[in-house]
């Protein structure tokens, strides 16, 4: 099988098991916004934030280093991997439940967190059991598993969720994400037999450093990345109020649906970059691949910026429409934030996570600055310029650190398409005579652009053409 269709057949069996999970709160938004207020689902999304952030620093990011490493070798080191990087999850998981009952109890007793301190804490334990179990089972080629574990839990947690929240609230809200989320792991582990990895003689300090030096650097990444992709929703609270978290987080919902397909087809990207990174041939299929994403993320940025007034009558509920409004802007900083992630890939082949992590502090640093200066002026569109400029902080740093590794080609070109996206943005929302030939105009020139992509899809397209005719 050759490397693109490796990569598509990878992509497809992803998709399947991971993007039911991922479009859950888009698909249930309607039953959310009709359910909750508009506080109480701003309270949901800082919880989910909340509950991710505190994820990677208590497990130190274990479950990325458990698809890596295990990949490949033989079923007595797996197994080494496996009840190694369980055994020290869960130790610091349990000391994480004393820490988090003393937090919450004499530091932030008024707060929500307190509030719903043991629901938050089980949130955080079983979403790292299912998303460990199932990366184990994407690492050991149990793609079956895998895809079906990804399908349970979409249907777990429209199921439990239908049941609780129009009952208890928020409360049920909560709920429905543990139970939803212990069901999908204990069927991993069941259906995957993962017991069998499962050894206390098979914990091995030699595999946990090899464990800990892959995933250490990930762990301020990823801090780093909430406080991109998070801190914002407090800053907002503080200076705006719950009521415009609710709103940022229903408007943040659809321009989020560009990361998570990309994400879909970025834990396939990855198996490709691992398998051709020292290849002659890696530079040419890079390249060829990123006109392709870059692309993709242009189209569904157009779509959703432009469609976002049917989105929000579609999906969202009366006392949310005020979304609309921020939809556009919003949905440029996931394209340069998945291409920074596309880019970052190729310090994961590497091995040199070091520059995920010193990338991301400038980015952390720029997002803090930028939430301090524009969201107490400009509230909710403040958030989203303070997320462009630090994602595109990140993809230039990252670019300049995998120039040794592999160029990437036709960066004025990139450049230009992205300035026409934000001129569109700019010119959504004005005058009919002033906005249809701007746009006309704006994507013509973003077709011209990224010409490369498109004939290699016309090329791949009469090639698969040919090859059926014969």
């Amino acid at each position: 099988m050759g490397k693109y269709s490796r990569l598509g057949k990878n992509t497809l069996l992803v998709f399947v098991g991971n993007v039911g999970s991922k479009l859950i709160g888009l698909l249930m938004l309607p039953f959310y916004t009709h359910w909750l207020s508009k506080a109480d689902y701003g309270i949901t999304d800082m919880i989910n934030i909340c509950v991710t952030i505190s994820i990677s620093a208590i497990t130190c990011c274990l479950s990325e280093a458990i698809f890596r490493l295990p990949k490949g070798q033989l079923l007595d080191i797996q197994k080494k991997y496996f009840s190694t990087g369980l055994f020290f999850s869960s130790t610091g998981l349990c000391v994480a439940a004393i820490v988090f009952f003393i937090i919450t109890r004499f530091f932030l007793e008024k707060s929500i967190f307190s509030t719903y301190s043991t629901l938050i804490y089980l949130i955080i334990l079983t979403t790292f059991l299912q998303s460990y179990f199932q990366q184990f089972t994407r690492s050991i080629d149990q793609m079956k598993i895998y895809v079906i574990s990804g399908v349970l839990l979409t249907v777990f947690t429209a199921g439990f969720a239908f049941v609780l929240i129009p009952k208890f609230g928020l409360t049920g809200f909560l709920w429905s994400q543990i139970m939803a989320t212990f069901c999908a792991s204990l069927y991993t582990l069941i259906f995957g037999k993962l017991w069998n990895y499962i050894s206390i003689r098979a914990i091995n300090m030699v595999r946990f450093r090899e464990m800990i030096k892959y995933s250490l650097p990930l762990v301020p990444n990823s801090i780093m990345a909430w406080l991109i992709n998070g801190a914002n929703r407090f800053f907002l609270e503080k200076y705006h109020g719950l009521d415009t978290v609710g709103i940022f987080a229903t408007a943040l919902k659809f321009p989020m649906l560009i990361g998570t397909f990309f994400q879909v087809f970025f834990i396939s990207w990855q198996i490709s970059v691992i398998e051709e990174f020292k290849t002659d041939r890696y530079s040419d299929f890079y390249n060829k691949i990123f006109s392709l994403v870059f692309l993709g993320l242009t189209v569904s940025m157009l779509a959703i910026a432009f469609s976002s007034g049917l989105l929000t009558t579609i999906f969202v509920d009366e006392k949310f429409s005020d979304a609309q409004h921020y939809i556009p802007i919003l949905t440029i900083a996931p394209i340069v934030s998945c291409l920074a992630v596309f880019v970052g890939a190729n310090f994961t082949a590497s091995k040199e996570t070091k520059y995920l992590f010193s990338t991301t502090v400038y980015g952390g640093l720029t997002s803090i600055a930028g939430n301090i200066l524009l969201i107490p002026p400009f509230g909710i569109m403040g958030a989203a310029y303070s997320q462009i400029l630090s994602f595109a902080v990140m993809l230039v740093l990252r670019a300049y650190h995998t120039r040794k590794m592999v160029i990437i080609k036709q960066k004025i070109l990139y450049l230009c398409s992205f300035v026409a996206l934000l001129l569109i943005v700019f010119f959504i929302n004005s005058d009919l005579y002033v906005k249809i030939p701007m746009m006309i105009l704006l994507i013509l020139s973003i077709l011209y652009f990224n010409k490369s992509g498109i004939n290699f899809i016309i090329h791949a397209i009469k090639v698969h053409h040919k090859t059926h005719q014969t």
